[in-house]
């Protein structure tokens, strides 16, 4: 792992990139407050301090990439879409944050355990904090399905789908031994909203027979 003992940032920043660094290669349980804070070249103290304790740097990185999620949304609404092109746009602008964050999206989809005893209200200040988000993405996807139950199994596998380049891209430099740079994230922006269109309009003619078939 890269020690950001180094790093210019302020301390409450050097703690969230090390804490992140070692969430996405060790795994939230696996790691010390101390580690951390070795990583971060700060004492214990200070994470305390700044977050209290290692929860509060691992909810610190998830409640960063919902922001990051609403201010999407919020740009789509505001520019007043239609479908395509929100659906494009969302897209876009999301492989734009995995890229350049790519260790704090990985910590915040990968690293969500609210079964421990720390993370027990933490849940529903999530949804507290982006309801609005919630919302907006479910308005995005009902301009193609209405049907919630569609709905709860788009959106997942949706995320999946744009991030499973990030969680895979040593896998993939190795075997497809491609350059991976702006214009092959251009390429595969377009690709994945290809995909996405295409696959939501065909559940969208098809809705009927879906909904036939399970009942």
């Amino acid at each position: 792992m890269r020690n950001v003992a180094q790093n210019p940032k302020e301390p409450r920043e050097r703690i969230l990139e090390a804490g992140a660094l070692l969430f996405a290669k060790k795994g939230y349980a696996a790691v010390s407050v101390r580690e951390i804070a070795e990583a971060a070249n700060v004492n214990v103290a200070m994470i305390s301090y700044y977050f209290a304790g290692k929860a509060g740097v691992l909810k610190e990185i998830i409640l960063r990439y919902f922001d990051d999620v609403q201010a999407i949304f919020d740009k789509i609404w505001s520019r007043k879409l239609r479908s395509e092109e929100a659906l494009k746009t969302f897209v876009n602008e999301l492989v734009d944050v995995m890229k350049n964050k790519t260790i704090f999206c990985k910590v915040a989809i990968t690293e969500m355990p609210f079964n421990l005893p720390e993370f027990s209200e933490f849940k529903a200040e999530v949804a507290r904090r982006h309801v609005e988000y919630i919302r907006q993405g479910l308005q995005l996807l009902k301009l193609f399905v209405e049907d919630e139950r569609l709905n709860s199994i788009i959106a997942p596998a949706a995320i999946s789908l744009i991030f499973s380049h990030f969680l895979f891209l040593p896998f993939i430099e190795k075997v497809w031994n491609i350059e991976i740079n702006d214009e092959y994230y251009d390429l595969y922006a377009k690709t994945i909203s290809t995909l996405l269109f295409d696959g939501l309009n065909g559940i969208k003619s098809s809705f009927k027979n879906l909904i036939g078939d399970v009942k």
